[in-house]
């Protein structure tokens, strides 16, 4: 087989670890927004509004809204690199599969569709990978 020279063990071995590490991105998520969350509840008050009525304590805030609208664009990125990365693994156990089922040709192919951007949108019909 031409131009692949692959070691199943050792492809294993780095499956697993990255399988393993892959896993926490979850976690992570989940920890971020916490953080985030308690960053956008004490981050004070100033307020475009100038403040609550009344002597009403105002709600947010200046600070508190940066902090949501950078939350939004950031839950897209992660579930991006969760995605990815879940893709990227099976491309890979794809691939190895194909090639020691001695079809080269297959096993390319898995390589190539593993490379191609996740599909995020949950209106897509069919498996999602986010």
């Amino acid at each position: 087989m031409s131009g692949w020279d692959l070691k199943p063990q050792g492809i294993s071995s780095v499956l697993k670890t990255t399988g393993e590490t892959a896993s926490n991105i979850e976690k992570h998520a989940k920890s971020y927004g916490t953080h985030l969350t308690s960053a956008a509840t004490n981050a004070g008050t100033i307020s475009a509004e100038g403040g609550g009525q009344g002597g009403e304590k105002a709600q947010g805030g200046l600070v508190a809204l940066a902090l949501s609208q950078y939350a939004e664009h950031a839950t897209t990125d992660l579930k991006f690199i969760a995605a990815r990365a879940g893709k990227s693994l099976q491309g890979a156990v794809d691939a190895t599969t194909a090639y020691l089922n001695g079809d080269e040709e297959m096993a390319a192919e898995a390589q190539r569709k593993a490379l191609s951007a996740p599909d995020l949108d949950p209106k897509t019909p069919g498996v999602q990978t986010g």
